[in-house]
């Protein structure tokens, strides 16, 4: 005679039944979550070092004219803002150049020798004509000093101070962080990679460093608050010019420095989070921004996506500077 299942036993098996269920969709939940935030970090990877590609390729790119004076128009700013773990704590980074690298091959800065901006914004920063829609690393262009345009210079800032005229471009998305530490000289370097001798600061802003450390932080893509929420990817790149900008040349006349003095008390209006850094600021005026091309893709040294980032303003725009 067979013994029929009792209702305890029948009910125990489905409550088991139904824990096997839920540990195997929690593990299965776990797996693909994983998975996904893999995927999306990998993802955001390959767009940060395609925009750390650019950058370099900007840097290498680096315009300074020999014509037997140091020259203020041409130096690298560096403006310290902190240890650049987030968007308030970012550097700035300006410098002139040639070619496509940042700007866009489609741009017409790209023929022409123009300054570029580097830095990092929060998403909803107002400082500029347009809100920044999203958090990431951001770049902007502006003519060459002797490309601008000579009528009404007095009624009209052509420089980076102007934030009206020059909107930043984003070149990657989820980097919110950037950090910029310099190698003021080659006379103490006493190994190939010696962090030691990087400086946070860069008081000779008439001239170039012997080489600069990019550091970017990229935002945790779990968002999960008991961990870090940053992590860094680093570069050295030598500064091909520094013995140009520094050899056989006569540091800058002092009717030069005053000018760049009065220049930059003029720009301290400017925007709010890039003021008040150790790095000076150019002739002209000019509060750190950035200017340049949106990040994706594989990297290719001195390609660079179309850009663009100006926009005209009171007078009428620069030449050359590839306004849109």
């Amino acid at each position: 005679m067979r013994r029929a299942f009792t209702l305890v036993e029948i009910l125990l098996a489905v409550v088991l039944l139904g824990i096997l269920t839920a540990l195997t969709m929690a593990t299965f939940n776990s797996v693909t979550h994983g998975w996904q935030v893999s995927t999306d970090y990998l993802d955001k990877m390959q767009r940060t070092d395609f925009a750390l590609n650019q950058v370099v390729s900007g840097l290498r790119s680096l315009y300074y004219p020999h014509g037997g004076e140091q020259s203020y128009d041409y130096g690298f700013y560096l403006t310290d803002n902190g240890d650049g773990e987030d968007p308030d704590r970012s550097d700035v980074i300006e410098w002139s150049k040639r070619g496509s690298a940042i700007v866009g091959s489609k741009s017409a800065a790209a023929d022409t020798v123009h300054r570029v901006q580097l830095m990092v914004l929060e998403e909803g920063n107002h400082d500029y004509i347009e809100p920044i829609e999203v958090t990431g690393l951001y770049a902007r262009h502006c003519p060459d000093v002797t490309l601008r345009p000579k009528d009404n210079r007095d009624d009209i800032d052509f420089s980076f101070g102007n934030d009206e005229m020059y909107q930043p471009v984003l070149i990657a998305d989820g980097i919110v962080g950037f950090n910029c530490r310099v190698l003021p000289t080659d006379e103490k370097v006493e190994a190939e990679h010696d962090e030691s001798l990087f400086e946070d600061t860069w008081e000779t802003s008439n001239a170039v460093p012997y080489k600069v450390e990019l550091t970017f932080y990229l935002a945790d893509p779990d968002g999960r608050a008991y961990r870090s929420n940053t992590a860094p990817i680093m570069r050295i790149v030598r500064m091909p010019l520094y013995e140009q900008a520094k050899d056989g040349a006569a540091p800058p006349s002092e009717k030069a420095a005053r000018e760049s003095g009065g220049a930059r008390r003029s720009s301290s209006g400017g925007s709010g989070r890039t003021s008040g850094g150790a790095g000076g600021t150019p002739p002209g005026g000019g509060q750190p921004g950035g200017g340049g091309a949106a990040g994706g893709g594989g990297s290719r040294p001195g390609g660079g996506q179309p850009g663009g980032g100006m926009r005209p303003g009171g007078g009428g725009a620069p030449p050359g500077g590839g306004m849109r």
